[in-house]
Order: structure tokens, then C-alpha cells, then sequence
């Protein structure tokens, strides 16, 4: 598939750390429209059933997500995280050493102490967000999954060196199934972690390649409707970033992350997250008041990459409205309602009395918007 799944017609820079170095890697979220077009899955529609019919509103079920945790018997040996922003369109991979240090140790101390529950809590505490679902595999799991389409090839950017200065695996590798979880594990002699989880970009670049070209009907064994079965299946389809979640390391070894940008690399593929702690933001609903629905994307994009919290989208009573207007319905959230406009760069912020308590912000946008979208403003 070569760069098939990761290079798609829209790019932006995104640090990754590989080898110290800053490369440029594509980044875009479609949203998950699906999930706003129907009433099924727990999605609620008031008023017209069509969502390009004025007055239409749909409750948004949260971004799919999976937390992916390696570990054999007491040891972490790594922890990701799958994201299907749109299910078969858009997605991400995004990957933390157990190395990542929280507010109660590292995640290989929280995973020996708590497990699975300790590992989610803490990356929900670093990320913000609470994965909706949550798989462990070991070494012999990870041979499972890659089964089907071993071996898994590709050039590595640096070899993994053993403790004796052997080399393991050279910068052009060829992995069998049952060396996969070690691969992924592995860390050279004095090797930052972040290094080595340049290793698993490329790995995880190689195997879904595989999987995508592979006509095996069970490529991914298990179910197909949840776990690694659905989310896999569901990122080959279509494009996928994939990106190491990182900061600095310590002298001890240890990866305090950059909160500021891993909170924009989250908002930018997680188009409606599952918050950890959805009481401080407030509940945003997204209306249309122009009605080119691609423009709702647009709006949706940019209003999660400042960290809004969509819970409803649809369409105004009636389009043609000129002026975006941001009203906020509870005086505490001001400020979130002015920084929704600066993301927008448009509109005007207003306090407004709103009785329904499903929502804390109400965003309509205009035609003040949609000539910024297109370019003309």
C-alpha cells in the first residue's frame, strides 16, 4: 500500500519525534457524519429526519476509540491509542512509550499496580479523553493479529540493538509474527524512548499496509464489530495518520509530555470526544444557518481544535443567516464562547437565556463564516 492510507490530498506539520527530528506528516479529520445522519446507535433526532432540512438537530455519539495495551505478566510494554474519526474514511493511530510518566508514576508503574483500569485512568488523565473501548495483548496476542499477512516488512529509521551490542534488527527488518510484541517492546542500551517508539511508526505503517492489501477474509481475528478487529479493518479503509504522542525525556528516562501540543494533536483527530472531565467544558450545538452541510464539517473541525465539546449538530430553523453568532447560555462560560469565535474568526458573542439543558453553547453560523471557509473573507 506504500504510503497509500497516510498520504491523502490534505496536508499540515505535525512534530513527530523521530530521532530528534521534526517531520512533516499528514493530518485530516473528516468528520464522523454518520453518526449525526440517523437515529440508530443511540443517536437521538429532533425535529425533520433530513439532515439538510432546517431544524434539524441530532444528538453526536462520541469518537470511536480504542486503548491498545501491551503488557506481558507485570510488565508494560507500551500503550496505544486507535481513533476511527470518521469509521472507513478517517482515522489515527497514536502511540505512547510505558515509559510516559502521570501524576502516580510512570505507565509501566501504574499498569503493576492497578492494570488495565489504572492505565486508562491515567491516560484519560494525560490526554483528556476517556478511550470508549480498552484491549490488552501480549506477545502471543500481537502474533495473532499479525498472523495472516506475516512477515511484516519494512525500513526502520535506527536497528534495535540488544543488551550486548548485538544487532536484533537492522534499520531494514523482516518480522515474523512471534517477533513482533519484542520488536515493539524493544529498547536499545541507553536509547531514549521516544526513539524507540520510531520503531513502532514504522512498524504499524508496514502492517496496516499488509492488511489492506490482504484478501484474507479473517485478517484480523476476533469480532468485527469491536476491538482490533473493527478498528483495523476500519483505518485501512480509508486514511489514517499515524504519530507518536510525546514531549521531552528525563536524564532518568522518563517522557513528560507537552500538554499543549498533544491536547491539539488529540482535538484534531478526535472530532467528539468521551471528555474525562466533561463538567468544567461546556456542551457546544453546532447549527448551520446557511446550509451547505460540508460547511458543518468545517465548523466542527475548527471548533475542536479549540477544544469545544460538540454534543449536538444540525441546522438553524432557517438558513440565510449573514452573521455567525456564539451564545453562550451560562454566564461561567464566556470565555469559552469568545475563544469558540477566535477559532471560527467570525461572529459575534452574545448571552442568551436558553431553557433546554442538554447544551451550555449554542454556535449558528452565517455567511460571515463560510466566505472565511472559502477563502473570500
Amino acid at each position: 500500500m506504500g504510503e497509500r492510507g497516510r498520504l491523502g490530498r490534505w496536508r499540515w506539520g505535525w512534530p513527530l519525534v523521530l530521532l530528534g527530528l521534526a517531520a512533516a506528516v499528514p493530518l485530516l479529520v473528516w468528520l464522523g457524519w454518520s453518526a449525526i445522519s440517523g437515529s440508530s446507535d443511540g443517536t437521538e433526532v429532533s425535529g425533520p429526519v433530513d439532515p439538510a432540512a432546517p431544524g434539524y438537530e441530532a444528538f453526536v455519539d462520541p469518537t470511536p476509540t480504542l486503548l491498545l495495551i501491551h503488557a506481558n505478566g507485570d510488565r508494560l510494554d507500551g500503550v496505544t491509542l486507535l481513533v476511527l474519526a470518521d469509521p472507513g474514511v478517517e482515522g489515527a493511530v497514536l502511540i505512547m512509550a510505558a515509559e510516559t510518566s502521570t501524576s502516580d508514576g510512570l505507565l509501566s508503574d501504574r499498569w503493576d499496580q492497578s492494570g488495565s483500569t489504572g492505565v486508562a485512568d491515567s491516560v484519560a488523565e494525560l490526554l483528556g479523553i476517556r478511550p470508549s473501548e480498552l484491549q490488552v495483548v501480549s506477545d502471543d496476542g500481537w502474533a495473532a493479529l499479525v498472523a495472516a499477512v506475516e512477515p511484516v516488512a519494512f525500513i526502520s529509521p535506527v536497528p534495535l540493538i540488544g543488551p550486548d551490542g548485538q544487532t536484533l534488527f537492522g534499520t531494514g527488518v523482516v518480522l515474523a509474527a512471534a517477533d513482533v510484541g519484542p520488536y515493539l517492546a524493544g529498547r536499545s542500551p541507553g536509547e531514549s524512548p521516544l526513539v524507540g517508539l520510531s520503531r513502532n511508526v514504522s512498524f504499524w505503517s508496514a502492517w496496516l499496509g499488509h492488511v489492506g492489501e490482504s484478501t484474507a477474509p479473517n485478517v484480523i481475528p476476533g469480532e468485527t464489530d469491536q476491538g482490533m478487529g473493527r478498528f483495523v479493518r476500519s483505518l485501512v479503509a480509508g486514511e489514517f495518520l499515524i504519530a507518536t504522542v510525546g514531549g521531552r525525556v528525563t536524564d532518568s528516562g522518563a517522557v513528560i509530555l507537552n500538554p499543549d501540543h498533544n491536547a491539539y494533536l488529540v482535538n484534531e483527530v478526535i472530532p467528539f470526544p468521551l471528555l474525562a472531565s466533561g463538567d468544567s467544558v461546556p456542551r457546544v450545538r453546532l447549527l448551520n444557518g446557511v446550509g451547505n452541510l460540508d460547511l458543518t464539517k468545517t465548523a466542527a473541525r475548527a471548533l475542536s481544535r479549540a477544544g469545544a465539546q460538540i454534543t449536538i449538530i444540525g441546522n438553524a430553523s432557517q438558513f440565510g443567516w449573514q452573521t455567525t453568532k456564539i451564545a453562550y447560555h451560562d454566564a461561567g462560560f464566556a470565555t469559552h464562547a469568545e475563544s469558540y469565535r477566535d477559532a471560527l474568526g467570525a461572529g459575534s458573542v452574545v448571552a442568551e437565556e436558553q431553557p433546554n439543558a442538554s447544551f451550555d453553547i449554542t454556535v449558528t453560523f452565517g455567511a460571515d463564516f463560510s466566505q472565511l471557509a472559502a477563502g473570500d473573507g
